[in-house]
């Protein structure tokens, strides 16, 4: 057992789980009641994909006896592997017992609910999870969350999103990139280390050695390249580094170790090797919450959507950057490898359909060595675009995809995070998740549509001194086109009252109600960001909980189609309009937004087209600071129409939060 069991898609009707393996095993689930593990009430085979001769990634969809699974019930799964005649359940594999055992509490194994209407609707969201990132691991907080509601059906979660960044492929940790090298060529074979077009074998590269590679041949642009993953084999490596202790080596080297002495600046190797070792120290406590990572993914049905470190920094953050990779032979083959990786450890048993088949076949051959079509690998994971699904909620949920589906105005200029195509689809996966207008929508959107306003208007500043690759220029604000053409598709077709948006990215826990109007229709939002797992240092998580004490909880600005026109002096105009602090964008085909302020400033009597008001909700806890710093994973309860957000931020121990954003009734 390489990694899992990670309990996927759950339903009355299936029941996904998925794991890998080192050897190409049959494996079988059997779904029972928790009170009664003798009687059988579902069953499925493993579904099995070969990636190399020790990877075996295996999707389980167990289906009920009779009718639907029962919901609002405890039920428990057990896993059976079978190999050359010989059977092994999890039990025999050492898992239902001791520190590394996939249970939660007393539960003899792993268990879950198919939730009905009935009770609260609890759900667990985070990102950006960085092994060698400062603090603790807020999965120790999801782990007391279901240790303590267990048998709570009320009180336990029913789905965990993770909303991004599951794995950072650009910025890997000195200390660990030996190992993911070492293990690649474990599970792929020696020809990993040479299957990146127009480089030789990356074995050869030295600890900190790839930085130029990538940035020089690769064509990305991520400040943090040094140890970059690069084949299908390393990013296998990564993920499975990230949810099992067990593959990880006994110790990790010690700084003065990794960094070996030579006639350069010895000033450098010294602040290289202090680095590394707490970048080692890092790890260590990072390995040290893999048992609770493991047991949280077992016990709760988990959805996934990748961020841009899942690939790498900027990944498609403006056109030019999408042409410069796309246009470089290696570039082309190291995206390929990230998502044909996160097809196969995140999206498989998101929704298993059809085109799973088609990533399967295409993937399984090449990254297997039966086929030798490249180019044609390259083609189909670039061209893929049906990552955006629905989730099975009640309200129901849609997670979007705002990497693969994005619109370049310009070559440099902040993308519309999702194109019109896309629009139209994530309308079409809402329907048919049973949403109806006038009722709930839940939108899991890895970049906040609502973030933190200064930061946001600060961007529109920064971006024109330090370029867009500086200040990461993607929020959905970064194109007021972009957003606008989203409001008006939930606002005209949607039609949800009120669309909660669950984000992460931004390395902050925040709460918001929101609205945007168009014309005289009016869309509420509920904005609830949790970043990161595993990301804070000391000096941001206290800039950034200093800062919330003083933020303006309340932000309104009114916007036009096209520029409005105004009656202040041209001087006093131009002064207001091309300040980026100030308005979003001036141009003859964009939207215009400006404050209250900046409106009676410039003299603009035109009635406005758009109105965007948002709160920021400040959240009871030991700070009461609307902006939370720690590492933090974020639990949302919706019971009736009350909606409430807990952010768990974690240091030695756990602290909660509390938001009510409505109350229930």
């Amino acid at each position: 057992m390489l990694a899992g069991p990670i309990l996927r898609r759950t339903t009355t009707k299936q029941v996904c789980v998925w794991l890998a393996t080192s050897a190409p095993c049959d494996v079988h689930a059997e779904i029972t009641h928790t009170t009664n593990e003798a009687t059988v009430v579902g069953a499925g085979e493993g579904q099995t994909v070969a990636l190399g001769p020790q990877l075996f990634v295996h999707l389980v969809i167990a289906t009920p006896d009779q009718g639907d699974f029962p919901t609002d019930t405890l039920l428990s799964y057990d896993v059976t592997f079978e190999l050359d005649g010989s059977k092994k359940t999890l039990d025999d594999l050492g898992l239902l017992e001791g520190d590394n055992r996939v249970t939660l509490g007393g539960a003899r194994r792993p268990t879950f609910f198919v939730r009905s209407e009935n009770v609260p609707l609890n759900i667990m969201h985070g990102s950006c999870r960085q092994l060698h990132g400062g603090g603790e691991d807020s999965f120790l907080a999801a782990e007391e969350t279901m240790t303590k509601t267990c048998n709570d059906i009320g009180g336990r979660p029913s789905a965990l999103f993770l909303t991004g960044d599951q794995v950072y492929a650009d910025d890997v940790a000195a200390p660990l990139i030996e190992h993911i090298r070492s293990l690649a060529t474990a599970l792929m074979g020696e020809d990993d280390a040479t299957s990146i077009p127009e480089l030789g074998s990356v074995a050869n590269l030295e600890v900190n050695g790839r930085a130029e590679i990538v940035t020089e041949h690769v064509g990305f642009t991520s400040e943090k390249a040094d140890n970059h993953l690069l084949t299908f084999g390393e990013w296998a490596a990564m993920y499975l580094s990230a949810w099992n202790t067990e593959v990880w080596p006994e110790s990790l080297p010690k700084g003065k170790d990794l960094i070996v002495e030579a006639d350069g600046n010895k000033a450098e190797i010294i602040k290289a090797r202090r680095k590394a070792e707490g970048q080692r120290k890092s790890l260590e406590r990072a390995r040290d919450a893999l048992p609770a990572v493991r047991r949280v993914l077992a016990n709760v049905p988990t959805y996934m959507i990748f961020d841009d470190h899942d690939v790498t920094d900027d990944w498609n953050l403006t056109g030019h950057w999408k042409k410069q990779a796309g246009d470089s032979p290696m570039g082309r083959r190291v995206v390929a490898n990230a998502l044909a990786a996160y097809w196969a450890f995140q999206a498989w048993g998101n929704d298993p359909n059809e085109a799973d088949g088609e990533l399967a076949e295409c993937i399984g051959s090449f990254i297997s060595g039966s086929s030798t079509d490249g180019d044609g690998f390259d083609e189909t994971m670039w061209s893929f675009d049906r990552w955006s699904y629905g989730a099975p909620l009640t309200p129901p949920a849609v997670v979007l995809d705002t990497r693969t589906q994005r619109h370049f105005d310009s070559p440099e200029g902040g993308a519309r995070l999702i194109r019109d195509a896309e629009l139209r689809r994530v309308a079409r996966l809402a329907t048919d998740a049973g949403h109806e207008p006038g009722k709930p929508l839940l939108l899991i959107s890895p970049v906040p549509v609502f973030g933190f306003e200064f930061q946001e208007r600060r961007q529109k500043y920064l971006v024109g001194k330090l370029g867009p690759y500086e200040v990461d220029f993607e929020a959905w604000h970064s194109n007021m086109h972009g957003l606008v053409d989203f409001m008006r598709m939930l606002i005209e077709e949607l039609q949800p009252e009120p669309c909660i948006i669950l984000s992460g990215d931004v390395h902050y826990g925040v709460n918001a109600e929101a609205s945007f109007s168009i014309h005289d229709r009016e869309l509420d939002v509920i904005q609830l960001v949790s970043s990161g797992f595993k990301h804070a240092n000391l000096a941001s998580k206290s800039a950034l909980n200093g800062l919330g004490h003083f933020l303006r909880t309340k932000h309104e600005r009114f916007g036009w189609s096209k520029p409005p026109d105004y009656e202040a002096p041209d001087a006093i105009g131009k002064k207001v309009m091309f300040r980026r602090v100030n308005v979003d964008e001036w141009s003859d085909d964009s939207p215009v937004f400006l404050s209250q302020r900046h409106i009676k400033v410039l003299g603009i009597k035109t009635t406005p087209d758009f109105r965007e008001f948002r709160i920021y909700v400040k959240p009871e806890g030991r700070n009461r600071s609307m902006l939370i710093g720690e590492n933090n994973i974020g639990l949302v309860t919706l019971a009736g129409e009350g909606v409430q957000h807990r952010v768990l931020s974690r240091g030695h121990r756990t602290h909660v939060h509390r938001a009510e954003i409505r109350p229930a009734k």
